[in-house]
């Protein structure tokens, strides 16, 4: 898991998280058309989108059906500094994240900050709601050139960034799950005893899941997030590996299962070494 400072100007976005959003989601209102006359649309630039250049400012701008977007900076390369790893940690890392509140500032700097909010589409631009403003140059499926200027500065740069490889396949259940939650209830135990300071924290934490893999929370009581990569751990898309704190994919202590999933629902469990934990979402709207 990559623990990050997350730099939330639209924090009032996050909390009405896709409000707005609908008018562009059916299937045939979402086009528009840029200055070059190319389509630009919700299912056109939905990817994960890293940029070429190692001097960027950012290292990859990401938008998901929902209306989300993920923008990570680029600070201090691709070597980013992660969480200590703790085998007893649940699905959120809260144990690890409390550790982790304890370290210098001077540590914090070394991490790369994420920022996330919602977007829309007018003409060939896109608004990042609290961040900044995306005019397209040109898009095709592997290729996305276009000028970003943020917000807070009016500063404007030019990038060109590549779809990111191997993305998870379109299913059902992938599509399901691929949206954004919210935890409205959590039971976690350690050899039988509810923890309910770890309950309490995990409530109101904001999950996000991409087809590109990311795994993305916003937790609910400090503006810091935590970013982290998933896969399907079976053919039946029934249980999830997640990267956390540089674990690798198909350790016994990340893996996770759902056992309801639905147009609005989600319930996820899972644990190990007697800690054990449940968590019962529903669709962030």
């Amino acid at each position: 898991m990559i623990k990050v400072r997350l730099k939330l100007r639209n924090v009032v976005a996050i909390a009405t998280c896709l409000a707005g959003v609908t008018m562009f989601s059916g299937c045939g209102k979402d086009n528009n058309e840029n200055g070059n006359g190319e389509s630009v649309s919700m299912n056109t630039i939905s990817a994960k989108w890293e940029i070429s250049d190692s001097n960027s400012p950012y290292a990859s701008f990401e938008f998901n059906k929902d209306g989300n977007y993920i923008v990570v900076e680029n600070v201090g390369g691709t070597n980013l500094k992660s969480l200590i790893t703790s085998s007893k940690a649940s699905l959120f890392k809260t144990n690890s994240l409390k550790a982790a509140s304890t370290r210098s500032s001077e540590s914090e700097s070394n991490l790369s900050p994420i920022h996330f909010g919602t977007y829309r589409i007018e003409g060939d631009k896109i608004i990042l709601s609290g961040f900044g403003l995306i005019e397209v140059i040109s898009i095709t499926a592997e290729e996305f050139l276009f000028s970003f200027t943020l917000e807070a500065t009016s500063e404007k740069n030019s990038f060109v960034a590549n779809k990111s490889a191997e993305p998870i396949s379109s299913s059902s259940r992938t599509d399901m799950f691929c949206r954004t939650w919210i935890v409205q209830e959590s039971i976690i135990t350690e050899n039988g005893v509810r923890q309910s300071d770890i309950e309490d924290e995990s409530n109101g934490i904001i999950v996000l899941f991409s087809k590109a893999g990311t795994y993305l929370c916003i937790y609910s009581w400090e503006e810091e997030a935590g970013l982290a990569e998933w896969k399907w751990a079976d053919k039946e898309e029934t249980k999830w590996y997640y990267s956390w704190d540089n674990w690798k994919y198909d350790c016994e202590y990340c893996i996770a299962t759902i056992t309801e999933l639905s147009n609005n629902t989600m319930v996820i469990q899972g644990g190990s070494d007697g800690f054990e934990y449940k968590y019962y979402m529903t669709l962030k709207n």
